[in-house]
């Protein structure tokens, strides 16, 4: 009994190192498909559940992946920025197609604060935090946006020696300057679209979606 428990546990090691393995070989080849149609990204690495890989192995297709790229130069600003992906139905013919994409682009914190058009820009929360008044004395609480292709960042509210002053009681011309200040143009790749915008400790993400994105354009597209 016990020899055939001791077969039976080797067995299920084997079996168990094969499909690991397996499942580091199809991560590897998404990684290798990112890398060739998108150039400008860097420090790339993908991951697939590991209860896919038999269907994987069978089918046209990749179920689904998780890609993660830490570094990827925007188009129109050469802003560096990381993605994560998450992708569905993936093609393993050329060129690759996705049927389903999820990516988050996130530009870093200590880049938004750097370029910021404001004084003193901080992130605190999800807002980003700026000087405001005569000699500072106040701060101005922004909260980023996303419409007809702009990103910029809206007034909320000021607080001056600790009072808070809503963005409804302040002149309309403020929330203009504020606006146009920080308005930056984004054209989502062609088949994506902008779900929302957020800020975080990371930096300022923008979430975007889409169906049967061809990879290479996605890439050139961003």
């Amino acid at each position: 009994m016990r020899i055939k428990t001791i077969a039976i546990s080797a067995t299920a090691s084997v079996v168990l190192g094969g499909v690991l393995g397996v499942q580091q070989y199809i991560s590897s080849q998404i990684t290798t498909k990112v890398q060739r149609e998108m150039p400008n990204a860097s420090g790339i690495s993908a991951s697939v559940p590991l209860a896919d890989v038999p269907s994987n192995l069978t089918s046209d297709s990749i179920k689904s992946a998780d890609i993660n790229i830490k570094s990827f130069a925007l188009k129109e600003s050469g802003t560096k920025t990381s993605l994560d992906i998450s992708a569905s139905s993936i093609s393993k013919a050329k060129p690759t197609l996705i049927g389903s994409l999820e990516i988050t682009a996130t530009i870093p914190a200590a880049t938004l604060t750097k370029s910021s058009e404001f004084n003193d820009a901080q992130i605190v929360g999800n807002t980003l935090q700026v000087s405001a008044g005569a000699g500072g004395m106040g701060t101005a609480i922004l909260i980023p946006k996303y419409a007809n292709t702009q990103l910029y960042f809206e007034l909320q509210s000021v607080s001056i020696f600790g009072n808070q002053i809503s963005a409804s009681s302040l002149p309309a011309d403020l929330q203009n300057q504020i606006k146009s200040r920080s308005q930056r143009s984004l054209t989502p790749p062609k088949g994506l679209k902008v779900k929302s915008v957020s800020l975080s400790s990371k930096g300022l993400s923008v979430r975007m979606s889409g169906n049967n994105i061809q990879l290479g354009k996605l890439g050139s597209g961003l």
